[in-house]
This record gives structure tokens, sequence and C-alpha cells, in this order.
């Protein structure tokens, strides 16, 4: 009885207990053999077949319409690209390793797809540094935000009232379609409901919609693949509605009123001077605004001169008010007194 007793008191001192397994994010690194203690080594397209190519996924959200510059034709943009891929070299169990199944590594640490904008026309603006979230079954995914400026064909026919439809062209300049396929990840539907939701200015222009296209493209007998971005936006025109519609509407009316007045040839002279120099200043603004070559000018823009052409009839008009009454008959040839 005794002996049974020191059995079960003794049996966890003889047993012991099991030991805490302890992991680490460097317990998986050092298992995919990377070092931090020296730069990473470059890495080619991670492709098991290279007669395969290799698939990456894209998601694009639109997030600001920063600016537009209609007399250089471009836009500033902001929006957020996200690029998902498969590297099959990147595994491992999570159960070896505490059930870490997720890793937060810099963008240089593998390979990851070189993307261009066609459109673009200034320096690439990354607002953070990317990095690679990888999984443990091998997705790998790079979130980036960015600022560009793209060249627009702007039509300003429609002027204030107008809406204008930009392309972003992305593509893989690097690897032909043989190598990397561009896919995109999300629907217009799904594209434009992302946008609104995280859409951040209100400013002058309004974001419509955004409409897909994957197509392919030939360059030096080589096909890539691209995939387009249609971005329509809708100006607000409340601002140049108050500013220069209104007071135009206004200027043209009093000139319909004193043209036709009774007023004396020198006030409408001095309302038409007035008018003059209120057109010249609208002239003025839109020139800052509208682009030098435009081919098909605003309506707002042709209503200018319209204004001058009135003032062509004030000559002819001035000129029968001040016409002296007529002589009264038999006073014809009658000669004026000479003073002696």
């Amino acid at each position: 009885m005794w002996e049974a007793f020191l059995a079960i008191l003794t049996l966890p001192l003889a047993t012991g207990a099991a030991p805490e397994q302890l992991c680490k994010y460097d317990d998986v690194l050092q298992y995919l053999n990377i070092s931090s203690e020296k730069a990473p080594a470059l890495h080619t397209i991670p492709k098991e077949n290279w007669e395969e190519p290799l698939k990456v996924e894209v998601q694009f959200i639109l997030m600001s319409i920063l600016s537009v510059t209609e007399k250089l034709q471009t836009v500033t943009v902001y929006f957020l690209v996200t690029m998902k891929w498969k590297n099959v070299f990147v595994t491992w169990n999570p159960q070896d390793f505490c059930n870490i199944s997720n890793l937060v590594l810099p963008v240089d640490t593998f390979w990851s797809p070189y993307i261009i904008i066609y459109e673009q026309v200034d320096e690439e603006k990354s607002l953070s540094r990317p990095f690679l979230s990888i999984t443990h079954n091998g997705i790998v995914s790079k979130t980036q935000q960015q600022q560009v400026t793209i060249t627009c064909s702007l039509e300003m026919h429609q002027f204030p009232f107008d809406t204008q439809t930009c392309n972003m062209s992305i593509f893989s300049f690097m690897n032909s379609e043989t190598d990397i396929i561009l896919l995109s990840s999300q629907t217009t539907e799904e594209a434009n409901k992302q946008s609104q939701l995280y859409h951040l200015t209100n400013g002058e222009w309004k974001f419509m919609n955004i409409n897909i296209i994957q197509h392919t493209e030939s360059l030096e007998e080589e096909e890539f693949a691209v995939i387009t971005y249609e971005i329509s936006m809708k100006r607000r025109p409340i601002l140049y509605v108050l500013n220069l519609i209104f007071p135009t509407c206004a200027l043209y009316l009093q000139d319909m009123i004193i043209l036709f007045s009774a007023s004396s040839f020198g006030d409408k002279i001095s309302f038409q001077l007035s008018l003059i120099i209120g057109e010249s200043m609208l002239a003025l603004i839109l020139k800052d605004i509208l682009p030098t070559s435009s081919d098909d000018p605003p309506i707002i823009e042709c209503l200018c001169p319209n204004d001058y052409g009135c003032i062509g009839d004030l000559p002819i008009n001035a000129a029968e008010e001040e016409t002296p009454p007529p002589i009264p008959q038999g006073y014809e040839t009658a000669e004026m007194p000479r003073a002696r």
C-alpha cells in the first residue's frame, strides 16, 4: 500500500512534462534559406515549367483624382495596385512552425513583376515602400500606393459641362506573354464598387466609373499582356457657372437692352467699351484654362466674339441719329448774309 502511494507521487518526476515548442519567424526564414545578414540573391520568375507562363493577378483601386491640367492634357491620379502570384519554391508546413502561415518581407527578397504604365509622363512616385506578403502555400502578394501623371486626350467642346475618359495601360515591359500573363482579379463592377468606397477627394472632378479591358499588344515581334483601365470623370461646373456663365449672360442681356433702347450714342459707346473689357477678361481666363491646340474649341469660347459684332452697328445707328434735319424748300440756294 505504501509502495503504491510513493509510486503515484514520483510518477510526474519520472516521466517529466512535455517541453513547450518555441517558434520564431527566423525559423521559417532559415528553413527557406533566407539570411538577413547578406543581400538576397536575384531570383528569376518562379516557374517549374518554363513553357507555361506565370499568372499574375492585378487588383486596381482608384483612390483620388488629384488634378487635371487642360493646357498640358495631363491627369494626376492616386491609386492602389495589388499584384498576386504563386512562388512554388517558397512553401512550408505551418504545423512545423507553431502554425505560422504568413510572412511579411521586403520587396527585394524574392522576384516580383516589374510593371509600367504606358501613358505615364512623369517620374513614378511610390508613397510607401512595398513589402511582400507570403503565405505557407507560396502565394505572394505586393500592394503599393502610387501617384502618377498620365497623358489624356481631353475633349473641351462642352466645357465646363464636359465628361472625360482617360486610359491607364499596365503591362510588364521586361517579360512577354510567354513568361507572364497579367489578369485582372476583379470585374468591372467590383472595381467600380471598391473605387467608389475608398475614393478620398471631392473636388472639381467627380469619379464616374472604371472599365477594365484585357488585351494583347505586339512589340518587336513579341506579345505582351496588357490591362487597360478606362477612367471616366465628370467636371463639377458650379464654379464656372457662377463666375463665368452667369456674368456673361448678364452682360449680353444688358447689351441687347442698351442697343435697342433710346439712350444716347455716348451712353451706348460707354457701355460697349465696358462690355469689351469684361469679355477680354473672360477670354484671358479661358486662355489660361483651355489647351492651345484644341481642334474643337469650347462653345463658351465661341460666344465671346459674337458680342463684338454688335458694336459695328453703333456707328451706323449713330450716323442716323446725328443726321441734321432736312433744309426747308426755298432756302437751299439762299446765301448767308455777309458780315461787314
